[in-house]
């Protein structure tokens, strides 16, 4: 019995968790948008964020590798979401490095959250780490909405509230739930990290990742100001982050089956390919609706990445340099992809266009899975 609460306690903590990334990451660029800034102004404030993601994730995987524990780590990493965000959502005019700030902080711990939060279920309980994430992915289905329907039928304010709320409830699963207490051993320091980056295999890992999420991250920019652009709603963008983590459940859910059937390597060819195929569909689409439906595509495209990223990066790294390995790597390939992203998608909007950005977006994933076909055919994983 006691086993089975303790494993309530995590569903929740995933939920919670997510939904409260939700409240925030969704209502970014609608906040930065109703402020008045430019497309090239929103590029270069979302993309301060990855700076903070990417030291943020270095940093913090290190500690949990260092101090064999993530728990503490997630309290220190939320409690700086919730500040920062609460200040972000607090200022509603233009107030350009006031938001370079805020947001940034407020950004770059969603991504650290993420990541500490995916390596706590995997080390607590890998069995059921599809059906932990799952409850993260309807976390974000109810928050992303609500989120929009909050701050279109009240304000900001609504929205602050409604985070205070959901961050108390997280607060008390946070401290119930498990900690994922590493093995006794060596010590880890910074020389052992500096093996990771011998590593070969793990670097071209990296960075074929790193080239796929530069083309993900382009579904969360480039895609809501250009549904902005063409008149939707906070709301109707609500709907899209909402059906496009309704759709990460059905993988998660059957995560340990579909890995069973398939190989790794098979799965993540497909998974580029459907990139691919999906921002040509978002270009080619001339209403907020269409792209809301183009979005559901996300149930072959981020989950896909995102688990054969984990099974691909612990294949390659020393079991003591798990939570490190898996962190660093996720600060390359989200941080750095949110630092370049927004910046180079903002440009080319702004000169081309949003919808032949998206088109070039759709083009650039030839570039990874040219790269995936050499790292297997190398590496042997064929």
């Amino acid at each position: 019995m006691m086993k089975r609460n303790m494993q309530y306690s995590l569903y929740a903590l995933n939920f919670f968790s997510f939904f409260a990334i939700s409240l925030v990451n969704t209502q970014l660029i609608p906040l930065l948008a109703s402020v008045g800034y430019s497309v090239v102004q929103r590029g270069f404030i979302l993309a301060s964020n990855s700076i903070i993601a990417i030291m943020g994730q270095g940093i913090f995987g290190y500690l949990c590798d260092r101090f064999k524990k993530i728990k503490l780590f997630f309290f220190i990493a939320y409690s700086l979401l919730l500040v920062s965000s609460l200040f972000m959502f607090m200022k509603t005019e233009q107030a350009f490095y006031y938001h370079l700030l805020t947001v940034s902080i407020s950004g770059g711990m969603v991504k650290v959250i993420m990541g500490l939060d995916e390596t706590w279920m995997l080390k607590v309980d890998q069995e059921h780490y599809g059906k932990l994430r799952a409850w993260g992915a309807l976390g974000l289905t109810l928050g992303a909405p609500l989120a929009g329907f909050l701050v279109k039928t009240w304000s900001y304010r609504s929205l602050m509230i409604s985070l205070v709320i959901t961050s108390i409830i997280l607060f008390y699963f946070m401290f119930i739930s498990k900690d994922a207490k590493g093995e006794e051993g060596e010590k880890v320091t910074l020389s052992n990290l500096k093996e990771l980056l011998k590593n070969k295999n793990y670097l071209i890992l990296v960075t074929i990742f790193l080239l796929i999420y530069m083309v993900g991250t382009a579904d969360q920019y480039v895609v809501i100001d250009k549904m902005l652009d063409i008149g939707s709603s906070n709301e109707v963008v609500g709907v899209k982050w909402a059906l496009q983590s309704f759709m990460e459940v059905p993988l998660f859910l059957f995560a340990s089956k579909i890995l069973a059937k398939y190989k790794p390597s098979k799965l993540l060819l497909f998974g580029t390919i459907m990139y691919g195929i999906k921002f040509m569909l978002y270009a080619y689409s001339f209403n907020g609706w269409l792209i809301v439906a183009t979005a559901s595509l996300q149930i072959v495209t981020l989950p896909i990445i995102m688990l054969t990223s984990k099974v691909f990066i612990k294949e390659v790294t020393p079991s003591s340099l798990y939570v490190s390995a898996q962190m660093f790597a996720m600060a390359i390939f989200i941080g750095v992809s949110g630092l370049i992203t927004p910046i180079i998608t903002s440009y080319l909007s702004a000169y081309i266009g949003y919808n032949n950005t998206l088109y070039a977006v759709a083009a650039f994933t030839i570039i990874p899975f040219l790269l995936i076909i050499y790292y297997l055919k190398t590496s042997e994983n064929m």
